[in-house]
Formats: structure tokens, sequence, C-alpha cells
């Protein structure tokens, strides 16, 4: 066999199994859920960071979202920008605001507040997320076996939401199977006493390690396609990648770091969906690269043939969202990688957005 065979083979691989994963998820539902009777008291943490242009709205954005009479907002700050005064200066009446002497990260941050909470539910968000519907559309799915709960998101950026639209189906699909791995920081919510402060690591993917845990104790956790949210992702090119990449390295760990746990105690359904998530983010951007590899160095006619193919297949509306979606992930995920290898990251640079 030639190495331009070998590497074709490769790509054709690393297309099938994600292509084949997509157009099963794409036919799976949720059942809908019909409206609470009776709104659960709730606990809304939010960790923030030098966010005082963004803070105020983001907590009239929350208090617009559910009864005020119904919920505590808790705000985690570090900032050095004047965003605690800010806050202090709305006077909330269902507000506590916890001053941190130093930034010491997210996590910390919210396992600072779930120790105070006082809620049934406990809902985290970030403070650069504006929630479109209202939080009891997620909240209404809490009972029975569904032990936590995400949204689904888009960006302010048209390159990112070709990759969210596919995103946000597959979370949506793996949540009908039984539970996603991932979970969004925009919004997440489970019942409390179902993850306690002390189970969450010190490092990143709070939310999905949240999600994880739900599974690994017998609860679900889904993704609703009723609660959906809008995040600010940096204008700047280099920031955006630095954003990705913080991202992306995140759920790598997450995924190697638990891998041994879920397969030895997981729900079998959950098993296959995590399997098959870790081979997404470490495996399969690889063969990729290697199938490319192969095919330049045996052939760089054929190489060239297809690039063009990809050039061609970017015409049509519907393959240029898809390629928009795919490529430009494969080289985030490999970069994520790399910089994964380098150990777990607490307090990371804040991008620009």
């Amino acid at each position: 066999m030639s190495l331009a065979t070998m590497g074709l083979l490769l790509i054709l691989f690393h297309a099938l199994i994600p292509s084949v994963y997509f157009v099963i998820l794409s036919r799976r539902k949720l059942e809908e859920k019909g409206k609470l009777k009776d709104l659960p008291f709730i606990s809304v943490i939010i960790p923030s960071y030098n966010e005082k242009d963004r803070i105020n709205n983001k907590i009239k954005n929350v208090m617009e979202s559910y009864p005020n009479d119904r919920m505590e907002i808790l705000v985690v700050d570090s900032s050095e920008d004047g965003t605690y005064e800010k806050v202090m200066s709305g006077n909330y009446t269902n507000l506590i605001l916890i001053r941190e002497r130093q930034r010491r990260g997210k996590i910390v941050a919210v396992k600072e507040a779930m120790q105070r909470v006082k809620g049934e539910i406990i809902v985290m968000t970030d403070v650069d997320a504006i929630w479109n519907d209202p939080l009891e559309s997620a909240l209404r799915y809490l009972s029975g076996e569904i032990g936590g709960v995400t949204c689904v998101k888009t960006a302010n950026r048209k390159d990112e939401n070709s990759y969210r639209d596919f995103y946000n189906l597959i979370r949506v699909g793996e949540s009908a199977v039984y539970s996603t791995p991932i979970f969004n920081g925009e919004m997440v919510a489970f019942k409390r006493g179902v993850v306690q402060p002390d189970e969450l690591p010190i490092v990143g993917a709070d939310d999905s390690t949240i999600a994880t845990l739900i599974a690994l104790k017998g609860y679900r956790a889904i993704a609703i396609p009723t609660m959906r949210v809008v995040e600010d992702a940096p204008k700047k090119f280099l920031e955006y990648v630095s954003w990705k990449v913080r991202r992306g390295s995140h759920l790598v760990r997450h995924f190697t770091r638990n891998f041994v746990k879920v397969m030895r105690k997981g729900d079998p359904r959950f098993k296959v969906v995590f399997g098959l998530e870790t081979y997404f983010h470490t495996v399969e951007p690889w063969l990729l690269v290697s199938g490319l590899i192969l095919i330049g160095i045996s052939n760089l006619y054929l190489l060239g043939v297809l690039f063009l193919l990809v050039a061609l297949a970017l015409l049509p509306k519907k393959t240029r969202s898809l390629l928009m979606a795919w490529a430009p992930n494969q080289i985030f995920l490999l970069i994520s990688q790399l910089f994964a290898l380098k150990g777990e990251v607490v307090v990371w640079r804040k991008e620009k957005k």
C-alpha cells in the first residue's frame, strides 16, 4: 500500500466516524416537559473578574429570567477594575457579594459560593453570557433521573456560529441518548447535593466535570434546546485563538482525566458517548494531519487536488458551513493538546472581548 493510499484512508476514516455520529444524533429528540407548577428556590452563582462594563447587565439579565423572590444571586468577585463597586452601587436586595482578595480562578470562586448557597437548585453562569430564554424553560427538566441541565449557545462571531450549529445539535442528541459529557458554563443548573464542592477539581472544565459527575452518580446530564444563550467571543484573531485553545485544552484534560473512571463505572450508554467524545478530542485531529502529511510526502499533485476539492466545496453554502465548523476546530484541538501537555493551569490570562 502506497503512502498516498494510506493518507487517503486516514482522511476518509477521520471524516467517517463523526459523520455517522452526527447523522445518528441529528435524529434524536428530547422529550418536552411542561411548565413547572411550583418554582424551586434557586441560587445563581456568577464568578467575575474585571467585568465592570458587563456585570450589571448580567445581573439584570438573570433577574429578568426568573422570579426574584425565588432566587438568590451570589457574585464572587476578584476584580481590580471597580467591578465590586459597580455591584455594590446596584443595591440589589437578593444578591450576596463575595469579595476575593486575589484572583484564584473560576472554579475556586464557584466552590466558595457553593458552600454558601441556600437554593434547592444551583445555577452557574458567566458574566459575558446573556440568557435569551426564561430560566424556567431549563429548570422544568430537573426532576426524576435528570440531575443537571445546560444551555445551547451561539456567539457574536459568524465563524464561531458555524461550529456552534453542529455543536449544539450533538449536545442535544447525546442528551436524548442518555447524557452529554460536555456542559456549557454560560448556564449550568443542577440539584443541590448531587455535586459537592470538594468533588470539583481546581482546574478547568468545571462545567463538563459537573456533567460527568452527575452521570457517574446515576443521573442524566442534558442540554436543553429551548434554553438559548449568547456569549461574547473575542473579536481579534489572536485573542480568539487563545480563547479556543484555552477551552480546548480544558476539554482534552477533562476527557483524559476521567476516561478510566467512566469506563469502569459509567452507564453503558454514557460510556459510548464519553468514549467517542474522548476520541474526537484526542485522536481524531491527528488522523487528518497524518493523512495530509503522508499524501504530501508521496504525491504533491494529489495533495494539490485535495486542496482544490476543498476550495470548490466552499462554494455551496451548506458545505461551506460544514468545513468552517470542522477544519479550524481540528487545528485548535491539535494546538490545545500540545498546550495541555504543559500541565494544568488554574488561572488563565483573560482574553479581550
